[in-house]
Order: C-alpha cells, then structure tokens, then sequence
C-alpha cells in the first residue's frame, strides 16, 4: 500500500491540492463490449495499420520511441480519416467509469488536471456534482476566473482537449510546438498551480513534454520549494528516483502492480478516508 505523507492528505482536506489524472488511470475502463482504452503504443500501432501506402518510416519511429513524431507522420497519412480514426478509439466506444475513477472523484479535489482525451472520468464527475462541475479545456479564454473557484465549484482542467472537439487535440509533436506560442497564457495558469498547490499524479509517467517543462523550470526556480507527487508501480531504481527528484522535484510513492494495478485503487480509497478525517479535524478546530 502507498504510505501517504501528511502534506498530501492536508494539502487534499483544505483544496490546495490538484489532481492530475493520467492515461493510465482509464485502462481498466470497458464499454458494453468488454473493449478497453488504447494505451498510446497500441493507439499508434493501429494507426499504422489503417495508413495507406509504405509504413516503415513510422515503425521505426514507433520501435524507437519517437511517439510524437510517429502519431504526426500518421495524422499525416490519414489526412481527413485522422478524426474519425480518433473518434473511433476514444468516443465511440463508450467507455464506463472504473472504480479508480470513483475513488478519486471521491477525494473531492477542487481541481483536476487532466492529459486525457476520453470523457469517461469528466462524465462521472458531471454525473455526480450535476451543475457545480465545471469542464475547461486549455484553449478557454475563462481559465483564471475559474481557477479562483467558489466555495462549492470543482473543475477538471483538460489540458490536451477533449475528444468532443477532434481537431484541437494535443497529439503531435506539430501540436505541442503549436499550442506554446497560441496558448502560452495558459502555460502561466499552469505555472501559478504549480507554485500554489501539491500536485499528486495518478495513473501516469513523466513522458509529456510540456508538463517535464513546466516542473523542471519549478524545480530549477524554487530549488527549496515543497514537493510534488508521483504515484508509481514496479520496479524504481534509485537512480530514476533521483532523477525525478533532482529535475521535477517529485517524490515517487510506490505501489505494487499486480492484480491490475490494484493497490492503487486500494491506496487512494485509504486516502479518501485520511482526507475525510483531516477535513473533520480542521473544521473542528477552525484552523482551515
């Protein structure tokens, strides 16, 4: 199980806290059919297939790694069949919440990040809060008004899109260079959270180029800052360890894998009920 420092539970009980909600956190989603979300290499590969013409120059930036690269080349071939190739994968199936999803809802976090394009957590929460939810995506010119909230408003930030808007998805590596000079305001919202919230990420790997950016420049500015979060399974070495530290600041809270990630779910259900118990502690003695 995940031992979770006081600073996580405190900074989740008095809402100074954002959630960020990786892709990893949906791959235990299924729809009617059983069918589940694509992980990025499995997205990429059926990409691939569906591509016309030689496909060699994408499965070798597939085999090396290049994953941004290799979803522009394919965006490139599909040409008008790259939205509905996207639709397909993530909106039409229709995925249903799973129970990592409700935990963390449950932690009642007035904010979560999120990288995924899927609905299946935004219609949960929609489901649950009705009208006090509200669901922003990076290119909304109300994102600093929001992110001052009230009292009872929760917000899930999408900072890739939304699959309900296709063609202004963060997927490429033309994307992510697009979107740093069209939105840099938004890159200055991110910033703020990052300076006056603990971040803890859940389901997700440091492989997005912008959000290492942002945390590698907090890290380098405020070398005294606190830190942020991480929630990782398997093997860590401690040179990866290190490395998270030293260029993000992260402090890595370990878990084990097995049984479909299920000490995750186990842990963050644990957090829910440390959560709960703080926000009774500080509404008893009012120090909020």
């Amino acid at each position: 199980m995940i031992t979770w420092p006081d600073e996580v539970i405190t900074s989740i009980a008095r809402r100074r806290s954002v959630i960020f909600l990786g892709a990893g956190a949906s791959m235990t989603s299924e729809n009617s059919q059983g069918r589940k979300p694509p992980s990025w290499k499995a997205f990429l590969e059926e990409g691939i297939n569906r591509c016309p013409g030689s496909k060699t120059e994408m499965k070798k930036l597939l085999k090396n790694g290049d994953y941004l690269s290799c979803c522009q080349f394919i965006k490139y071939k599909l040409d008008r069949d790259w939205v509905p190739f996207v639709e397909d994968q993530f909106l039409t199936p229709q995925f249903k919440p799973n129970e990592l999803h409700k935990a963390v809802f449950s932690l009642d976090s007035s904010i979560v990040l999120t990288p995924n394009f899927d609905k299946i957590f935004d219609n949960y929460a929609s489901a649950q809060n009705q009208n006090l939810l509200k669901i922003k995506k990076y290119y909304d010119d109300d994102i600093p008004r929001v992110l001052r909230g009230s009292g009872n408003q929760r917000l899930i930030l999408k900072i890739h899109g939304c699959i309900d808007t296709p063609d202004k998805l963060i997927f490429t590596r033309e994307d992510y260079a697009n979107i740093r000079n069209s939105n840099a305001n938004f890159y200055k919202a991110l910033d703020a959270l990052i300076l006056t919230h603990t971040f803890i990420f859940i389901g997700c790997g440091m492989n997005d180029p912008d959000l290492s950016l942002i945390l590698e420049q907090y890290a380098r500015s405020f070398a005294s800052a606190p830190s942020h979060y991480v929630a990782l399974g398997g093997s860590i070495s401690t040179e990866y360890n290190r490395m998270l530290s030293s260029n993000y600041n992260l402090k890595i809270l370990p878990y084990n894998t097995t049984s479909h990630h299920k000490e995750l779910l186990d842990s963050v259900i644990e957090l829910g009920i440390k959560v709960e118990i703080e926000r009774v502690n500080l509404t008893a003695s009012t120090l909020w």
